[in-house]
């Protein structure tokens, strides 16, 4: 008499490994995305801060003429007293016909956003006064 053998329920290696393999290709995808959704979030960052600055700028310099008669734009952030978003870093150059700044944030790397207004040399990637330019 012939023993005839009932499978057991379960997977069998190929099938594990036939749906591991999907599950990765996945992850994968899923980190792509999501990785540069995050760097597009950080770029939006840096170019809002900008904008501030320009207004917090327009600001200053209405204030300190009014104060004083003449007046130069600032040179720090902390002059204009403007929070900055968190890992957002700008370099500010400033004097009495223009000013310049660039952003730049600590989670990407290679992108930098520019913006100058005034007779001042702009800060690269800046090219068109009062336009905020990322690369």
């Amino acid at each position: 008499m012939r023993t005839i053998h009932r499978r057991e329920a379960g997977f069998t290696l190929i099938e594990m490994l036939v749906v591991l393999t999907l599950v990765s290709i996945l992850a994968g995808i899923a980190t792509l995305t999501l990785g540069d959704s995050s760097k597009r979030a950080y770029v939006t960052s840096m170019q809002s801060d900008l904008r501030n600055l320009q207004i917090a700028q327009e600001a200053y310099i209405e204030q300190a003429f009014a104060e004083t008669g003449s007046a130069t734009y600032a040179n720090t952030v902390s002059d204009l007293k403007l929070t900055l978003s968190n890992g957002v870093g700008i370099e500010l150059l400033g004097n009495a016909t223009g000013w310049a700044a660039r952003a730049t944030h600590e989670r990407v790397s290679g992108t930098r956003c520019a913006l100058y207004r005034g007779s001042i040399s702009p800060l690269p990637p800046a090219t068109d006064e009062g336009e905020v330019v990322c690369d």
